[in-house]
């Protein structure tokens, strides 16, 4: 495995590539109790960090795979702001498309009683298109998303001097014409959902989750999009799409899904939980690492909770992940 100790990227390999849209994280934890309304609370605690698929591309890159960022920016101080947060996380940063536009993408996170809301604001919104009824087929949907057809284009051109091992990426029905162009063949495919009801809830994704051969989203997400009550029914249920389904849980840790075996793997325990912002894409980038490693799913389960876990005790989802060294050594305990 290469570590990313030169950011020059000898021989443009990549461990991981990770495509999706970093955005800027307003955490404020400690809340005495959930807002009201007409009146202002005061916290103790309070952090500005980046998050979304920077959280997993920061945690690979502690872990020490050499890892980039394919996504959109702009000429925005908070583009700015993840910019430089991308180069100090070690991020290969040359798949940065750097727009001459405001492009704010932003999160305003309430951290109480170990669970947390959210207020967000995207600038660019997803161009789908959906028809009445809301189902679409794949040559439909290819048609509705010929606007990013030159974006597209412009990936693939930026890619071309490069190889990886694995992307990274949600599964998304937008996401799927840049997926298919950048995929090459032996290329392992790790995917999350994020919480979006109408991408979850859509016929295409099946056919997206298809295409890949981990997926890992949470409890919430994959009850709501496989129409079940539980988080074992929806990993089954997922695994009937893809070779190895988990689905995150929390407290209770995670539980996959090969082969019609369940596994399950309890959360890693930590003293205080401070803010569980990011928690699950730090287990993403744990268990990333498990895999590419080589180690047996029950391993990369217990790599990513203890990733997941530790970053629960600090606020941001990447402050208190753990080196290589440090994870090696706590999986021997």
């Amino acid at each position: 495995m290469l570590t990313n100790s030169d950011s020059s990227l000898i021989k443009n390999h990549l461990d991981v590539l990770v495509i999706g849209s970093p955005c800027v994280d307003l955490v404020f934890g400690g809340l005495p109790h959930w807002p009201v309304l007409g009146q202002e609370v005061y916290v103790d605690s309070f952090a500005i960090s980046v998050g979304g698929v920077f959280n997993t591309a920061a945690t690979l890159s502690r872990l020490g795979l050499r890892v980039a960022l394919l996504c959109e920016l702009g000429n925005d101080f908070f583009s700015r702001y993840i910019l430089e947060e991308i180069k100090k996380a070690g991020i290969c940063c040359n798949l940065v498309i750097m727009r001459n536009q405001p492009w704010f993408e932003v999160s305003v996170c309430l951290a109480y009683e170990s669970e947390r809301g959210f207020v967000s604001h995207i600038s660019k919104q997803s161009k789908v298109a959906f028809s009445a009824d809301g189902d679409l087929t794949v040559n439909q949907h290819f048609k509705d998303v010929l606007m990013d057809e030159s974006w597209v284009h412009e990936a693939q051109m930026l890619l071309a001097g490069y190889d990886f091992k694995a992307i990274f990426t949600h599964a998304r029905p937008s996401g799927l014409p840049l997926l298919d162009a950048v995929s090459k063949p032996g290329t392992t495919i790790f995917f999350d959902t994020g919480w979006d009801p109408r991408a979850l809830s859509h016929t295409l994704m099946p056919a997206i989750i298809k295409r890949g051969h981990f997926i890992m989203p949470n409890q919430l997400e994959a009850t709501f999009m496989t129409d079940t009550q539980s988080g074992e029914e929806a990993v089954r249920k997922l695994a009937e799409w893809i070779p190895t389904a988990i689905v995150k849980m929390g407290a209770r840790g995670a539980v996959a899904c090969q082969q019609g075996q369940l596994i399950y793997c309890p959360a890693y325990p930590v003293k205080k939980v401070m803010d569980t912002t990011g928690a699950g894409d730090a287990f993403n980038g744990g268990f990333i690492y498990g895999m590419l490693k080589g180690y047996p799913l029950a391993n990369a389960l217990r790599c990513g909770t203890i990733c997941g876990g530790l970053s629960t005790t600090a606020l941001t989802g990447t402050a208190a992940v753990p080196t290589a060294e440090e994870l090696e050594q706590l999986l021997r305990i």
